[in-house]
Order: structure tokens, then sequence, then C-alpha cells
């Protein structure tokens, strides 16, 4: 038995929890008590206790030393842990960061919160929400331009952060694809095939990363499409085809922001329905499986949010590295070529057999 069963017991599992039973939980507990979802004043304390626990226990090594030592007594028990861990886990940790970023999703959604919240209290402080400025005083004139100032300066910051985001990643992307386009002594074929070599084994060690193989074939699928619009319409009525690539596109960006705002939807119901469920006495087991349906759904509308920004960003991204002023169309081209085949390596990963899936899966991605 463990030295200690505190770590189990933030999580809410028995020490013999596997490791996709401890994943399992710390993505229900994370997803109730996470400061940006849940105001109250526990909120904070139990999701630095969930993260603490799982940084730990979602290790085999930790988690043994774990059982055998006990938590650190020296531990810092006002330690901050960071609220972003749990999504930077969520969306395959530090691995993708060189080839996504930093996602916004979670800022985004915040402010999104902030700036309804404000509107609402307003409204009910008024009475009604002020139509125009002719019934509104002084003071609440000033309020309102204070708080359009403050709105388009956050627009400006987060532009000026999704610039230097594109610059970041197009750079590191260009010189990955190096490797292939400067090799120009091997022959054409042999290059490319050791080019792909080196790209599955990449891809082989990343896949197992958390949501691996859904960002894998998330970023697959963005430089593939980038990289074959751009050959084709270096090709005889590529023209044409480019105006077909670019319809077919916008036609996948409008299908991705349906599915999302269907899904989120559905969540908001699901909570209402649990918010009811909750105002009356429910058995423990009922309860729980209606928060792991909401955990569920909720990972869902993140997955989907997120991934329509992972694709915005890699869009630019290719976009910038495939029509780079004042670079030989040569290397362009061959650019164009890694890229695809790079595209297609991803696209077609596959997570191994006995690899841990995440535990609410499948939903669609």
């Amino acid at each position: 038995a463990p030295l200690e069963t505190e770590y189990y017991e933030w999580l809410e599992v028995t020490p013999t929890a596997t490791q996709a039973e401890i994943k399992k939980k710390y993505y229900v507990l994370a997803l109730k008590y996470h400061p940006d979802k849940n105001p109250s004043a526990e909120a904070e304390d139990k999701f630095k206790q969930i993260s603490e626990a799982y940084q730990v226990l979602s290790d085999p090594k930790q988690r043994h030393q774990y059982n055998e030592l006990g938590a650190e007594k020296n531990r810092e028990d006002n330690a901050m842990v960071d609220p972003a861990f749990f999504f930077n886990q969520l969306f395959g940790g530090e691995r993708f960061v060189s080839m996504i970023g930093e996602l916004n999703i979670i800022s985004d959604l915040t402010q999104a919160a902030e700036e309804g919240e404000t509107d609402e209290e307003a409204a009910a402080k008024n009475g009604k929400a002020i139509e125009n400025d002719a019934h509104a005083t002084d003071k609440e004139k000033e309020e309102r331009k204070r708080k359009k100032e403050e709105l388009f300066k956050k627009q400006q910051e987060a532009e000026e952060r999704r610039v230097a985001r594109i610059k970041e990643l197009s750079d590191t992307l260009k010189q990955k694809l190096a490797i292939y386009v400067e090799n120009t002594e091997a022959d054409p074929t042999t290059a490319l095939a050791a080019w792909e070599a080196q790209v599955k084994a990449e891809a082989e060690d990343l896949k197992t990363e958390s949501l691996g193989v859904e960002l894998l074939h998330t970023i697959g699928s963005v430089y593939r499409f980038q990289a074959k619009k751009y050959l084709e319409k270096q090709e005889f009525l590529g023209g044409f085809r480019g105006v077909y690539q670019s319809f077919k596109e916008t036609g996948q960006i409008m299908s991705g922001t349906y599915s999302t705002i269907k899904a989120a939807m559905d969540l908001q119901r699901t909570y209402i329905e649990l918010g009811k469920l909750e105002e009356n006495a429910i058995p423990p087991e009922e309860k729980q499986r209606l928060e792991e349906a909401a955990a569920k759904k909720a990972l869902e509308v993140l997955w989907k949010t997120g991934r329509l920004e992972i694709e915005s960003i890699l869009r630019n991204t290719c976009n910038v590295v495939l029509h780079e002023k004042n670079v030989d169309k040569r290397i362009l081209r061959r650019r164009a070529v890694a890229l695809k085949a790079m595209g297609d390596v991803y696209s077609h990963v596959k997570p191994d057999p006995d690899q841990v899936p995440n535990p609410f899966m499948p939903f669609e991605t």
C-alpha cells in the first residue's frame, strides 16, 4: 500500500487506479474546478490540489516514488499551479508548441465571458440595456467609452501576438523544411524518401502525446491542403484550380465553425440539466454520470474551438512560408513539395493498439 494516499484522495481515485482512470478523473475535476469556469471560493484551491496530484500520479516514475516515499514535505502550500497546465496537457503539452504555438482559446473564452458578464450587470443595474447615447448620462457615456477603448486595446494586443506567433511558427517551419529544400545534390526520389522517413519518425514520437494523433491529423490536413493549392497554381490552368480550392477551403471553415457552435449549445443544455438536477437530491452515481457527460462535451467544445484556432494560424503560417517575397520560386516549390509530404505523413498517423486513449474519446474530431 502507498505510504500516503492524499494525492489519490484529491483526485477521487483509489491507489490501484489505472493511468486511464487517473487521466479520466483529472479531466472531470479540472474542468469542474478550473478558475476560469468556476467562480466559487473553493475552486482555486481545489484546482491547485488536483493539478499537483495529477502532475505526480500521471507520471509512472513519480507515482512509484510517491507510493514509496510520499510527497515532499517541504513543498510550499501556497505554490501556484498554472491554470493553463490543464489545457496545455490537453493539446499535446509542450511538444506541439513549436508547430502550433501557445493557444489563445482559454484567454479568448475568459475575455468573452467577462465582457458578457459586464453587459449583463449593466443591463440589470439600469433596468434595461442602454440602446443609444441619447438616453445615457454623462457618467454612463464615459464608462462606455472607457470600455470600448479597453476592448480596442485588447484587440490590438491580440493582433500583435497573432502576428508574432505566425512569424515564429513560419520561421520554425522554414528551418524544418530546409532539411529537404537544401538537399539538392541527392537524387530527388531518394531525397524525398529520406525526408518522409524523418517525418514519420517524428510523428511516431509525437502521436503518444495527449490528442497527439488528432493534432497531427489537423496539422497534416492544413499542410497538405495549402501545399497542394500552391503546387496546382503553378500548373496549366492553375488559376482555375486555385479558385476551386479557395471555395473548398471556405466550405471547410464554415463546416468547422458550425460544428463548434452546435457542440457549445449542446454543452450549455447539459450544464443546465445538471444544475436543475443538483437542486434535488440525486444519487451519487447519477451525479457522477452527468458530470462525466458534461466533461466529455466540454472537452469536445475545447477541442473543436482549439482546432479552429490551429487551422487558422497554420493557414497563415503556410501562406508566409510558400509566398515569401524575394525568394527563388524553385525554393518555394521545394518547400511546397516537402510540406505536402509532411502533411501526407501526419494525416495518416494511426494510434498504437496499446496506446492509452483519451478517456473521453471518441468524440467527433
